[in-house]
């Protein structure tokens, strides 16, 4: 596969237009799953891995449309009164002091070793998909008033996680959120896009400099993703969220034990 280097590093990818399509439909796709449920990233890493891209280079290119869809679709919740500010600040700092610890890891990962915590960050999500929602008890009625101590370190691992390995982290939100506000699904999914995008920014970044994005990719990517963000902030409240949840389920079983085999040959 032919690429421009720029300083040593690869930048853009010699794909068919065919090929070049595909990656706006995955954003698309991608994107509105994480704008609904989460763990889009569990369908795209791996046909990103398949189609050639470096697994490092694959979760960098894939973070600046997961960038551009949580942001379309936490803007779009945000302008209809769906984001709870008061809790989006108490959990910023702690959110930005894990990405700061993650990405000192990330920016270090071979493409073995990725691969290896992706198939298994891969399995983990969908085994947490199963579990019962009050699994640790029944989450309070209303939002804390201030930071706790187990919320800060709580989401400064969820930060530390989505900087690493990034899949999944959508559902973690989700789990971690429910557990933390108790709010409604669809208030919990404007924090959790709004969450997500502090410590994508700063990882996303890191792997830039280190030249871990395919920019060609990343861009027709994030233009799929801004329409699958912003579509799927419309259809918070429809059904159909299983349908998504389980198909994602049966691909990325599938795309993990896929890894785990290539990783072990």
């Amino acid at each position: 596969m032919a690429a421009i280097s720029f300083i040593g590093k690869k930048m853009f990818c010699d794909f068919t237009v065919l090929q070049y399509a595909g990656f706006f439909i995955l954003g698309a796709v991608v994107s509105l799953i994480n704008s609904i449920a989460g763990g889009g990233s569990t369908l795209s890493l791996p046909l990103m891995i398949f189609m050639g891209i470096p697994p490092t280079v694959a979760n960098g290119s894939n973070r600046i449309g997961l960038i551009v869809g949580n942001f379309s679709s936490a803007f779009n919740l945000m302008k209809h009164g769906y984001l709870n500010k008061k809790i989006f600040l108490q959990l910023l700092v702690p959110t930005i002091v894990g990405s700061l610890i993650g990405v000192c890891v990330l920016v270090h990962i071979g493409d073995r070793a990725f691969q290896g915590i992706l198939a298994t960050a891969i399995l983990m999500i969908v085994g947490m998909n199963f579990l019962k929602e009050d699994i640790l008890g029944k989450p309070p009625t209303t939002p804390p008033e201030k930071l706790t101590v187990k919320g800060a370190i709580g989401f400064a691992l969820v930060a530390i996680y989505g900087c690493i390995v990034q899949v999944g982290v959508g559902l973690v939100q989700i789990f971690s959120l429910r557990r933390y506000t108790g709010l409604e699904p669809i208030r919990i999914n404007a924090l959790k896009n709004a969450l997500t995008n502090v410590f994508l920014i700063v990882s996303t970044t890191a792997l830039g400099f280190s030249g871990k994005i395919y920019w060609d990719v990343a861009v027709l990517m994030a233009a799929g993703a801004w329409l699958g963000g912003y579509s799927g902030s419309f259809l918070q409240r429809k059904k159909g969220n299983k349908f998504i949840k389980y198909f994602t389920q049966v691909c990325s079983v599938a795309m993990a034990i896929y890894l785990i085999v290539d990783l072990i040959k």
